[in-house]
């Protein structure tokens, strides 16, 4: 009943989001596809290392398929970020997390702090191929037309150029975020095998107001979280985005 409760509210926010012309734009649209989609292979990857380790549970389940749908959370993939959408701040979500059994897995150990990392590296990786992919498309049509890329307009190779930047900018957003030493976030595993099984109980235990917290900075201090992401954004920005790619 309250899943139920939770589509009904993310569906009803989308179509608030739908009809707002001053939210819904398509630059908004590409952000969302960039996004949605950094999310789903991230989760997807938790999957895949999973089953390189001989846990067959995310695959029982279906959730290797890229279908994004199979990995909506509703809180996480429509409310939150609807919300932070309608407010004009920056979106932040989730997907459901991939359904993972360790005792299904070899060399335990190493396999659940390899299945933990799988997500956000997998994120950096696709955010420096698409800084990689975003000059050699810049380089063969936007200084082959002695023009900037990335204009502001609508055109096919603007749009493109936009999802790249989105695509990138998103999935150094979720490696960061990931990689946070906070449960249930990925970055928690490497904490737990540093300091081990016994102190780890404790800790987890005293840091479960973490995620409420910085769920309530995002929403009535954003600037904190912008003066956090903004210069790890602007560096990635400085490595990918020529100045002549902007109008």
């Amino acid at each position: 009943m309250r899943t139920k409760a939770l589509w009904i509210i993310g569906l009803a926010i989308l179509v608030v989001l739908a009809v707002s012309k001053h939210v819904f734009t398509i630059y908004t649209l590409v952000d969302v596809v960039a996004a949605v989609l950094a999310i789903v292979l991230h989760e997807v990857s938790h999957g895949w290392a999973a089953l390189y380790y001989g846990d067959r549970t995310a695959a029982e389940n279906g959730r290797l398929s890229l279908n994004p749908i199979k990995h909506i959370d509703p809180f996480g993939t429509l409310i939150l970020p609807g919300l932070l959408l309608l407010l004009h701040l920056t979106p932040i979500g989730y997907a459901k997390p991939v359904p993972i059994n360790p005792a299904r897995m070899r060399n335990r150990r190493r396999a659940e702090l390899v299945v933990a990392m799988a997500g956000p590296f997998t994120n950096l990786a696709l955010s420096v191929v698409a800084g990689a992919v975003f000059r050699l498309f810049l380089f063969s049509n936007s200084y082959a037309n002695n023009g900037p890329l990335l204009t502001g307009g609508t055109s096919f190779t603007s749009l493109v150029g936009l999802f790249l930047v989105y695509f990138g900018l998103v999935n150094v957003m979720l490696f960061i975020f990931n990689m946070l030493p906070v449960p249930p976030l990925d970055g928690s595993a490497w904490l737990r095998r540093l300091v081990g099984e016994r102190r780890w109980f404790a800790i987890e235990h005293s840091m479960r107001i973490v995620i409420p917290l910085l769920l309530f900075v995002v929403f009535f201090f954003p600037g904190v979280l912008s003066a956090i992401i903004s210069p790890i954004l602007n560096l990635w920005i400085s490595v990918f985005v020529p100045a002549t790619a902007v109008i």
